[in-house]
């Protein structure tokens, strides 16, 4: 007798058994009457039924139970159950054997019932919407999330493992053919080559190959899949994927339109890794997408200075000792800004991405090298914060005898001339290497100015409207009386968001 007969076999005795005894089995916990097939799929047969007076659902094994199977159909409850939280997991309730005339036995998993299936969900109520959309979204987010934690990779997500209650909340069943970390779970669920592992329309791609290691970005695919599915009725394959804006024009359904973008990637590598590198995702869109505050930015810096000099409480503050120009390095960068720091000199700002110290004095505003002679620091309303650096002679590169101010250096160690970015190439030690594949670093070291400004873009000391302010002190060495008054000029303009906050 073929397999396929002993399982047609096995899932006609157990049907003709419920038959026979009147739509009811005798389980431990009591009889379990009103039988009524209510699903089939790849690991069993389940019915639907009233016990103790409670409805409940029981998933029977009807497959060859050999002793690999009945282990993993074991796995499938005991290591659920184990789990401290099962919110929004099935409430599974007991395991049970059944044993059939000829000796068959048939294990069983009882279940809470349910209303319906995610898939039953939507053929009933083809009407989407936005708010069921954003709930299954982070649902599974989360369901994943709490999984993943324990050691569990489900590898079977799709529309009819989403069980839904009658208050439109989700939970997500059918463990069977899940991967359990064998460091946390004894009973562990084995799979051979060729057995089932999952459905192509949702699991991704890299699941059909054999012997592929599980990992969390299947399930990741698998969920980008199924909210695609819910909205679209159908999943996505390929290029031109219809974007879930096209649905629905809210911000929070732009954010996720993006997460399920990068989730979709054919290529693993290319999606999120984990569940909190989408979290994290989301946090930084958000940010990125909620509108700056100026205030909050200006105090992030009046942070800056004064975690530099605490002394500048007291008033306007010249600091001379290489250990505060360290330090504002130091304290700049680890701020987070959510916009770019500007630098102005009087004929214009310009916003840096980089701020690095060279030692000596010197930092790298991207690519500009500046010696600093001393800083100016004040702080009192926020918006006339002050940084402003005063700059000292810098010395000149000197390549092949001439001297130069801006100059690339290959590699941290040989100095060429710029004209290398014209053709692409450098010669060094008779060897010509293309710039592509060497390490490259512009330095351009400023000298036309004695003065540099920092803020963010709301500082008045940055705002063109106070260029000229800045540009006046190029042809001078000020004293503190020249950055007083400078202070006091400035304040007359301000940034117009921060005017109208004021």
């Amino acid at each position: 007798m073929s397999k396929e007969d002993v399982d047609i076999n096995l899932l006609t005795r157990l049907r003709r058994f419920v038959k026979q005894n009147k739509k009811s089995v005798i389980l431990s916990l009591g009889e379990v009457s009103n039988l009524k097939e209510i699903g089939q799929g790849g690991n069993g047969l389940v019915y639907g039924g009233v016990q103790n007076n409670h409805e409940v659902a029981i998933k029977f094994l009807v497959e060859d139970n050999s002793e690999r199977k009945i282990k993993r159909f074991k796995a499938e409850y005991f290591n659920i159950v184990l789990l401290e939280d099962r919110n929004n997991i099935v409430n599974y309730i007991n395991y049970e054997e059944l044993f059939l005339e000829g000796g068959y036995l048939v294990p069983a998993i009882i279940m809470k019932r349910y209303d319906k299936s995610l898939k039953k969900m939507r053929s009933d109520t083809p009407e989407i919407n936005e708010e069921t959309f954003i709930k299954l979204f982070y649902f599974l987010l989360n369901t994943l999330h709490k999984i993943h934690q324990n050691g569990i990779i489900h590898r079977d997500i799709k529309p009819e493992n989403i069980l839904v209650t009658k208050e439109i909340d989700f939970v997500l069943t059918d463990f069977g053919i899940a991967n359990y970390n064998p460091e946390l779970y004894t009973l562990k669920a084995e799979t051979v080559v060729g057995e089932r592992l999952a459905n192509y329309e949702f699991s991704a791609p890299e699941q059909a190959i054999k012997g592929v290691v599980p990992a969390h970005s299947m399930d990741i695919y698998a969920l980008a899949q199924v909210c695609q599915w819910y909205v679209f009725g159908t999943t996505h394959r390929g290029t031109n994927r219809r974007r879930i804006t096209d649905a629905f024009k809210s911000e929070e359904v732009e954010v996720i339109e993006i997460v399920l973008n990068k989730c979709l990637y054919n290529d693993h590598e290319q999606r999120y890794q984990n569940i909190d590198d989408v979290y994290k995702h989301i946090t930084e869109i958000k940010e990125l997408r909620r509108k700056v505050d100026p205030f909050e930015e200006m105090n992030i810096l009046n942070d800056v200075i004064s975690a530099t000099c605490p002394s500048v409480s007291e008033g306007l503050q010249f600091v001379e000792d290489e250990k505060y120009i360290k330090r504002l390095v130091e304290n700049i960068n680890n701020r987070k800004f959510r916009c770019k720091l500007e630098y102005n000199t009087g004929m214009g700002d310009s916003s840096f991405s980089n701020l690095t110290y060279l030692g000596n004095r010197t930092v790298l505003l991207d690519y500009r090298e500046v010696k600093i002679k001393g800083i100016w620091l004040y702080t009192n309303s926020g918006y006339d914060d002050l940084i402003l650096i005063e700059i000292d002679e810098n010395e000149p590169f000197v390549i092949n005898g001439n001297e130069t101010y801006y100059a690339l250096i290959i590699n941290d160690e040989h100095i060429v001339g710029p004209h290398c970015l014209n053709s692409g190439y450098v010669e060094i030690e008779d060897q010509v290497y293309s710039l592509k594949d060497v390490k490259v670093d512009e330095y351009y070291r400023v000298n036309e100015y004695k003065y540099i400004s920092i803020g963010t873009n709301f500082h008045s000391s940055i705002i063109p409207a106070n260029d000229s302010l800045l540009n006046d002190l190029q042809d001078k060495r000020i004293i503190k009386k020249d950055v007083h008054n400078l202070i006091r000029n400035l304040r007359r303009n301000k940034h117009r968001e921060v005017g109208y906050r004021l």
